[in-house]
Protein backbone atom coordinates (compact mmCIF):
# COMPACT_ATOMS: atom_id res chain seq x y z
CA UNK A 1 0.00 0.00 0.00
CA UNK A 2 3.41 1.90 0.09
CA UNK A 3 2.97 2.61 -3.63
CA UNK A 4 -0.57 4.19 -3.34
CA UNK A 5 1.00 6.56 -0.82
CA UNK A 6 3.74 7.64 -2.18
CA UNK A 7 1.61 8.13 -5.99
CA UNK A 8 -0.50 10.38 -3.57
CA UNK A 9 2.45 12.31 -2.55
CA UNK A 10 4.02 12.94 -5.58
CA UNK A 11 0.93 13.88 -6.94
CA UNK A 12 0.32 16.91 -4.33
CA UNK A 13 3.49 17.54 -4.44
CA UNK A 14 3.35 18.70 -7.86
CA UNK A 15 0.16 20.00 -7.20
CA UNK A 16 1.82 22.94 -5.17
CA UNK A 17 4.17 23.24 -7.13
CA UNK A 18 1.87 23.53 -10.28
CA UNK A 19 -0.81 26.04 -8.93
CA UNK A 20 1.33 29.01 -8.84
CA UNK A 21 3.50 28.57 -11.99
CA UNK A 22 -0.22 27.95 -13.78
CA UNK A 23 -2.05 30.86 -12.86
CA UNK A 24 1.17 32.97 -13.30
CA UNK A 25 1.22 31.63 -16.81
CA UNK A 26 -2.24 32.40 -16.91
CA UNK A 27 -2.64 35.37 -16.02
CA UNK A 28 0.65 36.94 -18.41
CA UNK A 29 -1.05 34.96 -21.12
CA UNK A 30 -4.52 36.90 -20.14
CA UNK A 31 -2.71 39.78 -22.57
CA UNK A 32 -1.76 38.17 -25.31
CA UNK A 33 -4.08 36.00 -25.87
CA UNK A 34 -8.10 37.06 -26.69
CA UNK A 35 -9.71 34.12 -25.15
CA UNK A 36 -8.16 33.73 -22.20
CA UNK A 37 -8.63 37.50 -21.65
CA UNK A 38 -12.13 36.81 -22.52
CA UNK A 39 -12.37 33.90 -19.91
CA UNK A 40 -10.72 35.84 -17.19
CA UNK A 41 -10.99 39.20 -17.80
CA UNK A 42 -10.59 40.51 -14.06
CA UNK A 43 -9.08 37.97 -12.27
CA UNK A 44 -6.51 37.84 -9.94
CA UNK A 45 -4.20 35.46 -8.88
CA UNK A 46 -5.41 34.72 -5.35
CA UNK A 47 -8.61 33.77 -6.97
CA UNK A 48 -7.86 31.92 -10.03
CA UNK A 49 -5.11 29.62 -7.68
CA UNK A 50 -7.93 28.81 -5.37
CA UNK A 51 -9.72 27.55 -8.23
CA UNK A 52 -6.84 25.92 -10.11
CA UNK A 53 -5.42 24.22 -6.93
CA UNK A 54 -8.73 22.39 -6.36
CA UNK A 55 -8.78 21.09 -9.68
CA UNK A 56 -4.96 20.55 -9.90
CA UNK A 57 -5.37 18.45 -6.81
CA UNK A 58 -7.77 15.93 -8.52
CA UNK A 59 -5.74 15.94 -11.73
CA UNK A 60 -2.01 15.18 -10.22
CA UNK A 61 -3.45 13.26 -7.28
CA UNK A 62 -5.60 10.82 -9.13
CA UNK A 63 -2.21 10.03 -11.77
CA UNK A 64 -0.30 9.59 -8.54
CA UNK A 65 -2.92 6.97 -7.20
CA UNK A 66 -3.16 5.33 -10.39
CA UNK A 67 0.56 5.14 -11.08
CA UNK A 68 0.92 3.99 -7.47
CA UNK A 69 -1.60 1.12 -8.04
CA UNK A 70 0.10 0.72 -11.04
CA UNK A 71 3.28 0.28 -9.37
CA UNK A 72 2.06 -2.19 -7.06
CA UNK A 73 1.25 -4.48 -10.09
CA UNK A 74 4.93 -4.20 -11.17
CA UNK A 75 6.79 -5.01 -7.83
CA UNK A 76 9.94 -6.66 -8.35
CA UNK A 77 10.59 -4.59 -11.29
CA UNK A 78 14.59 -4.50 -10.63
CA UNK A 79 16.58 -1.71 -9.93
CA UNK A 80 18.01 -0.15 -12.90
CA UNK A 81 18.46 3.79 -14.11
CA UNK A 82 18.59 4.96 -10.48
CA UNK A 83 15.39 3.98 -10.56
CA UNK A 84 14.31 1.31 -7.54
CA UNK A 85 11.72 0.11 -10.57
CA UNK A 86 13.60 0.08 -13.73
CA UNK A 87 10.46 -1.45 -15.33
CA UNK A 88 8.17 1.36 -13.89
CA UNK A 89 10.46 4.11 -15.17
CA UNK A 90 10.13 2.96 -18.41
CA UNK A 91 6.91 2.80 -18.87
CA UNK A 92 6.33 6.08 -17.43
CA UNK A 93 8.79 7.41 -19.81
CA UNK A 94 6.75 5.90 -22.53
CA UNK A 95 3.52 6.99 -21.23
CA UNK A 96 4.48 10.62 -20.43
CA UNK A 97 6.59 10.64 -23.65
CA UNK A 98 3.11 9.84 -25.76
CA UNK A 99 0.72 11.71 -23.86
CA UNK A 100 3.55 15.12 -24.12
CA UNK A 101 4.94 14.33 -27.32
CA UNK A 102 1.83 15.45 -30.11
CA UNK A 103 1.40 18.83 -27.56
CA UNK A 104 5.23 19.63 -27.52
CA UNK A 105 5.07 19.35 -31.54
CA UNK A 106 1.81 21.29 -32.06
CA UNK A 107 2.02 24.27 -29.59
CA UNK A 108 5.10 25.44 -30.72
CA UNK A 109 5.12 28.65 -27.87
CA UNK A 110 4.67 26.78 -25.18
CA UNK A 111 7.39 23.81 -26.16
CA UNK A 112 9.72 25.02 -23.24
CA UNK A 113 7.11 24.44 -20.62
CA UNK A 114 5.71 21.59 -21.93
CA UNK A 115 8.90 19.64 -21.93
CA UNK A 116 9.85 20.95 -18.55
CA UNK A 117 6.71 19.72 -17.39
CA UNK A 118 7.06 15.83 -19.01
CA UNK A 119 10.93 16.30 -17.00
CA UNK A 120 8.95 16.94 -14.02
CA UNK A 121 6.60 14.15 -14.86
CA UNK A 122 9.25 11.25 -15.06
CA UNK A 123 11.36 12.63 -12.25
CA UNK A 124 8.81 12.80 -9.95
CA UNK A 125 6.56 9.89 -10.85
CA UNK A 126 8.67 7.46 -12.82
CA UNK A 127 12.35 8.04 -10.44
CA UNK A 128 11.11 9.48 -7.15
CA UNK A 129 7.38 7.38 -6.88
CA UNK A 130 9.63 4.15 -6.98
CA UNK A 131 12.26 5.04 -3.99
CA UNK A 132 9.01 6.68 -1.76
CA UNK A 133 7.26 3.46 -2.03
CA UNK A 134 10.10 1.36 -0.84
CA UNK A 135 11.09 4.01 1.78
CA UNK A 136 7.38 3.60 3.55
CA UNK A 137 6.81 1.83 6.52
CA UNK A 138 3.39 0.85 4.82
Amino acid sequence: MGEVFAGFVVGFALTVISTPLLAMALLRLRASSVVVGRLLPGANILSLSVILHGALFFVWTGIGIILGLLLLAMDGGGRALGSANAGFTLFVAGLTLAIMAPFIVILRPLRRALIGVSLVMLLAFGWLMPWLAEWSAF
